[in-house]
């Protein structure tokens, strides 16, 4: 019995990607019934090691079942596993016939989706993210509620190292409920293609296919134009080999809603992962001096920020872009002869064993009083987030990396031992 349970154990695969449709939500299916809320579980095709981030949009609109002043549709994430999510679709007005949503499940910390599924106040809103290297936003409308025509729109109108805005304008006080997503990503995870507003049936043009990546629609603006109008919408993504394009149509009998819809990829795997600060240079000056009993017991100075730290603490710094050399200086005064420094600086990151780091040892003498070390580090032009640590043995600077999981790599350690 134990020894099949370890089998299917070790059988079952780890996956990092993945996507699929929610084809629940339709009178089609039996026992269908939105009014209070219907939950539909999909099961990934395997376990993911992390809880993925998840990311829809709507394929189909048909809010043509029953007449209904106010059609509403709200969708909510009810949970996320390893292997599996709940989605629940509530339509208190019992307006939708089918709503159908594509999904795509990624494990990337490179990747943030905020969840807005409930807008209340209905406006305009900012969100706070801890990924400075994000650079891209993209839009995508989920859940409506309307009681007459409407044209309402959301649009990204600042987007910082640290936080975004949406705005959200409507031309009446018709639309009543807004649910959406905003999925964040670095440059190579987002990549934006288009951006159309659609009157009437629209297809677009061919774009290349572009590897290990999704494409992807997002809707951000929607326009129904009569009173007792429902919304009937429809998309649909032709993908080859080598091209893909998409077409937006009505479904059945109702009509074109207006819209402005997004087309993006999301890179699923990643080409230049964010990598830690290198050595290239080191050199160290043992001296002795005269007013050394005037200076402190030690000091850390990192020249490009103007950075002097000499007290016992841990503090959070950020680099930026325009960085891509730094210079260091770590002074240490010594207390007695029978003391030593010793040092490890990142040196090459993709070397293992002792080619990986420089591993120093310095020793404090009759003739030497302070040991200074110069090193010289190279980074890539993106946001370095950097912890220095300094107690009475020794300083730290460790590197936060966040690529597909979240790393701490210390770029620098120096300790004060007794010998």
């Amino acid at each position: 019995m134990i020894f099949s349970f370890l089998l299917i154990q070790f059988a079952q695969g780890i996956i990092t990607e993945c996507s699929g449709e929610v084809t629940q939500f339709s009178n089609q299916v039996s026992g269908f019934n939105c009014q209070n809320g219907y939950t539909s579980t999909i099961n990934f095709p395997d376990s993911f090691s992390n809880i993925p981030k998840l990311i829809f949009y709507p394929s189909l609109f048909d809010f043509a079942s029953v007449s209904s002043s106010q059609p509403t549709a709200k969708i909510d994430i009810v949970s996320v596993t390893l292997t599996d999510f709940q989605i629940k679709l509530t339509c208190p007005y019992q307006r939708i016939n089918t709503y159908t949503l594509r999904w795509y499940a990624i494990d990337d910390q490179r990747l943030i989706v905020i969840n807005e599924f409930n807008l209340n106040p209905i406006g305009a809103k900012s969100f706070t993210f801890q990924n400075p290297n994000i650079k891209k936003a993209i839009l995508s409308i989920l859940g409506i509620g309307y009681k007459a025509s409407f044209d309402m729109g959301l649009s990204i109108a600042d987007l910082t190292s640290t936080s975004v805005t949406v705005n959200y304008y409507s031309l009446n006080a018709n639309f009543l409920f807004l649910g959406y997503q905003l999925i964040l990503g670095t440059d190579e995870i987002i990549t934006y293609i288009d951006q159309i507003q659609s009157t009437s049936v629209y297809t677009s043009p061919q774009y290349p296919v572009k590897s290990n990546s999704y494409f992807i629609l997002g809707f951000s603006q929607l326009q129904q134009g009569q009173n007792n109008g429902v919304i009937t919408l429809k998309a649909t993504i032709n993908q080859g080999a080598s091209v893909v394009d998409y077409a937006i149509s009505r479904w059945g009998s109702g009509i074109y809603a207006r819209n402005t819809i997004s087309s993006y990829w999301l890179k699923y795997t990643v080409d230049n992962p964010f990598l830690a600060m290198e050595c290239f240079t080191v050199r160290i000056s043992k001296l002795f001096e005269m007013n050394s009993d005037q200076k402190p017991a030690f000091q850390l100075e990192i020249f490009e920020i103007n950075k002097i730290v000499n007290t016992i603490g841990s503090e959070y710094i950020l680099l930026n872009e325009s960085i891509t050399l730094l210079n260091i200086h770590v002074y240490y005064k010594c207390p007695s002869n029978n003391k030593k420094v010793h040092s490890k600086l990142n040196k090459c990151n993709s070397c293992s064993g002792s080619n990986k780091i420089y591993n120093l040892n310095h020793y404090c003498h009759g003739s030497i009083n302070t040991i200074n070390i110069y090193a010289k580090f190279k980074a890539q032009s993106n946001y370095k987030e950097l912890t220095l640590t300094t107690t009475s043995n020794g300083i730290t600077i460790v590197q936060k990396l966040t690529n597909k999981i979240i790393t701490q790599e210390t770029i620098l350690f120096v300790e004060f031992l007794d010998v």
